[in-house]
């Protein structure tokens, strides 16, 4: 049998195949409906995210994102640890995405300054942390009522522009939601992430929500690799102590005078 007549059709299907599980990383708009791909490392040295892999503390985290539209994208983070973080979209993460975002192909969250900004997993975030990603044309109402509420990554909390993760501008004596070792703050975020639980192929087209119409969604979760966590208090970086309350989005402390 002449080889190339079972090489060819292979081949065929391996491009129909990578063209379905990466459209989140192609050049033009994707074309059926938004994809999403998690991108695990550097800049140009990543790989794809795999549902419950274990990642080295402080792993750089970005998703390759492609819509045929525009649309509103919301990214959330859940552990044990944490409770709920917002990622994406927060006033405070400032880049060079806006929200919606355009159709076509993005790289969340974005870039400030010419430089490509990541979020990470942090350090002895503990047992777990899933990942959900909701994407709609139109605002969430329920998502929009969240945003507020919740602690998030920001590039506004240390002057250097870095990424780090800091309380809501809430005023008064409200809560915030989300706090660690509750559920998911939103049935919307519960419903993402039961979908997937179970899933092995993560990345590639949103799956439509059932019972929302116009409304998709995707879900990974991950756990931090044993013996890679970085040394301090679990859930946040090791900082000076001049920057310890900065992080949390409270006053520095005023130095001392002598």
């Amino acid at each position: 049998m002449n080889a190339r007549l079972l090489v060819l059709p292979l081949l065929a299907a391996g491009v129909a195949f990578a063209a379905w599980q990466f459209g989140g990383l192609g050049r033009g708009p994707a074309a059926n409906g938004p994809a999403a791909t998690w991108r695990v490392g550097g800049d140009v040295d990543f790989v794809q995210a795999r549902n419950w892999d274990e990642l080295p503390a402080e792993s750089r985290l970005r998703l390759s994102w492609n819509a045929p539209g525009p649309m509103h994208v919301y990214v959330f983070g859940k552990s044990g640890t944490d409770g709920t973080i917002l990622l994406w979209p927060a006033a405070e993460l400032r880049s060079d995405l806006p929200q919606p975002l355009p159709a076509g192909p993005s790289v969340l969250p974005g870039k400030r300054a010419d430089k490509e900004l990541a979020w990470s997993t942090r350090s002895l975030v503990l047992p777990s942390t899933t990942y959900v990603v909701v994407a709609a044309k139109e605002p969430v109402p329920e998502l929009e009522a969240l945003l507020p509420k919740l602690r998030r990554w920001s590039t506004s909390v240390l002057p250097d522009g870095s990424m780090q993760v800091t309380k809501p501008g809430v005023t008064g004596e409200d809560p915030v939601d989300g706090a660690p070792g509750s559920g998911w703050p939103a049935p919307l975020l519960q419903q993402v992430a039961d979908l997937f639980a179970a899933e092995t192929v993560v990345n590639g087209p949103l799956r439509a929500l059932p019972g929302r119409s116009g409304v998709f969604g995707s879900s990974w979760s991950a756990k931090e690799k044993p013996g890679t966590a970085k040394i301090g208090e679990p859930g946040k970086p090791v900082l000076p102590e001049g920057l310890k309350a900065l992080q949390e989005g409270l006053p520095a402390p005023t130095p001392e005078k002598r």
